[in-house]
């Protein structure tokens, strides 16, 4: 790796001519019948240094960031977000559409953060007319 390596993004990764060598001598399979080896591979290497037991591999934020949306909520329920976060300006509602999750925007601070009185202000009681607030709802309520 160089000093101009850069993986926000896969649309920003700029492979040099080495990373392109290890893609294209790489060893494939299908990931779905789970038999890609160089993606098992990158998700047992992850899951170890992580001290998981299992990882997955996602091969992009989109898609990694739904995910993780949707293994915390389920349909019809809502979660807290900033509004000029990515998930909710950037990711095509992916979590409305894919997982019918409603999100619920809030001001972001000067800093991106948004402030515990809005978060708090934000959950929605618990009442069968209200979407259910699950994320961030367990970080700031004791749990029952």
């Amino acid at each position: 790796m160089t000093g101009q390596d850069d993986f926000r993004s896969d649309t920003v990764t700029r492979p040099d001519a080495a990373m392109r060598a290890a893609m294209a001598s790489a060893e494939v399979g299908d990931a779905v019948y789970e038999d890609c080896p160089t993606t098992r591979r990158l998700e047992a290497m992850a899951a170890e240094r992580l001290g998981k037991e299992a990882a997955l591999f996602f091969p992009t934020g989109t898609q990694s960031n739904l995910a993780a949306l949707m293994a915390h909520c389920g349909r019809g329920d809502e979660y807290l977000v900033g509004h000029t976060a990515h998930t909710f300006l950037y990711e095509g509602g992916g979590a409305a559409v894919l997982g019918s999750i409603q999100p619920q925007p809030l001001p972001n601070e000067p800093d991106g953060t948004i402030a515990l009185v809005a978060i708090e202000a934000a959950i929605k009681p618990d009442d069968v007319h209200h979407s259910r607030t699950r994320l961030p709802e367990r970080v700031f309520r004791p749990m029952a």
